[in-house]
Parts: structure tokens; sequence; C-alpha cells
């Protein structure tokens, strides 16, 4: 049976920047036009294009995208389009990871129009196979840039960094967030259960479980939570039902 008669269910993504400068010939207007057109092309049937104008410069506060993410978990579709990739992310470890949770979900694919990329061609593949590579490579390389810009910032008597999670600033002092640090609790626990780093992520997007000014969660970050959590001591924080997102 020829893929158009199958009519593969898709869900198209459009994203800008509220804050950043926009792409040329590339709103949310024309974003969408261009997934339809595609979805046509394939003789895909189109769910739902789904848009979203982000008010942070961090890729991972995208609370659409996690709906997104959900709805793919929950069978609603068989591939992702988008118009051009960086509508997913600009960071290639948040691309990797969501990559992951793609093909973990039921082995979604990825289609980017503008790159003319289909993670489920061989070149595809090998697009996010490269993907995965250069991911791996700047998460060995986060340690040392991190302690640079930390020594850069002290140096300037700036104030280092966001609060972690599970802290809030008051009064220009770290204090506890009681209910990140429930979540936390969450966290510990299912790691403690033998649950990976990705599938807790997952469990956190799908429960609508906003990460650190409401991104999505990803394994890396999950993962730093947990040990920075461990290793101040507050794992052991009593748990409690956890807010979610909607």
């Amino acid at each position: 049976m020829s893929e158009s008669r199958q009519r593969l269910r898709a869900i198209g993504y459009a994203s800008l920047s509220a804050i950043s400068v926009q792409p040329r010939n590339l709103g949310l207007d024309v974003q969408e036009r261009l997934i339809r057109a595609e979805a046509a092309r394939r003789g895909w049937a189109l769910v739902d294009v789904v848009r979203e104008v982000t008010q942070s410069s961090l890729g991972r506060s995208r609370p659409r995208l996690a709906d997104v993410v959900a709805r793919i978990g929950a069978g609603e579709c068989e591939a992702l389009l988008v118009a051009r990739l960086d509508r997913l992310t600009r960071n290639v470890r948040e691309l990797d990871d969501l990559l992951e949770q793609l093909q973990v979900r039921g082995r979604v694919r990825l289609v980017s129009i503008e790159e003319g990329l289909d993670s489920a061609t061989e070149s595809g593949r090998l697009a996010v196979h490269t993907v995965q590579i250069v991911a791996r490579w700047e998460v060995k390389r986060i340690p040392d840039r991190t302690r640079e810009i930390i020594a850069r910032k002290r140096a300037r008597g700036e104030r280092v960094g966001h609060a972690p999670y599970g802290y809030v600033y008051r009064d220009r002092r770290l204090v506890p967030e009681e209910q990140e640090t429930r979540v936390i609790a969450l966290m510990c626990r299912l790691h403690d259960e033998g649950q990976s780093y990705r599938r807790i992520a997952r469990h956190l997007n799908a429960e609508r479980i906003a990460a650190k000014r409401g991104g999505i969660w990803y394994a890396e970050t999950v993962k730093t939570v947990i040990q920075s959590a461990r290793a101040a001591g507050t794992a052991a924080a009593a748990a409690a039902p956890v807010a979610r997102r909607g």
C-alpha cells in the first residue's frame, strides 16, 4: 500500500520568538502554509498545526511544543512537520533530546521542509546521527565553558546565574521553592525505582509538569537536577501531589 493511501497522520509546529529578530520570510502564516502544502504534497492527513510565540530566549520555554510531544506520545500522529529545523530549537542538545523522544514515542518521523530533512530516509538518519554526535561533544564541553563563564562573572562582581531548580532568589539569597522541591522528590523516587533520566523527562512532560520558567524537561536537565539534589541533601523532601500545567 502506498504512503498516500495509508494517510499517515502528521502534526505541524510553527513558532516565533517575541524577543528575538524575526526570521526573514518565515512568519507564522508562512510556516503554516509551507506545512500544509508539504502535507498535501505527501498525501498525509494533517491533524493540526500548532502555533507558538515564545516569550523567552530559552528553547525549552515552549509549552505548546511540550503539548505536541505529549500528543505524539498519545499516538495522535506518525510525523511532525516543521518549516525549518530552528523552529523547534536552536540548541543542538535540545534537538537531540527531542529527536530521541520522537523515536521512543512510536518512532515518529521528523520532516523539516527547508532543509529537506526526513528522519525516515537514509540521508535523514545520517543527519540525525550527526546531531547526536555534536550533542555529545557539547555535553562534554559544558563543564569547562560553565567554569569560564562563572569565573568572568565573579570577577565583575555579578550574581552568577539563575536560581537552580528547587530554589528562588529572595533578598539575593537562595531559598527552597516548595512546589519545585516536591517535583524533585518525585524525580528522585522515580530514579530510585530504576527509571532512566529520559523516561523521567517523558513522564514529567506527559503529566504537564513544567520545568524551570515553564519549559520542557530533557534527560540532561533531569540528570542535573537529581544529582544536584542528592549532593545538597534535598532528595529526601516529602513527596506531595504535584501541580500540572493547564
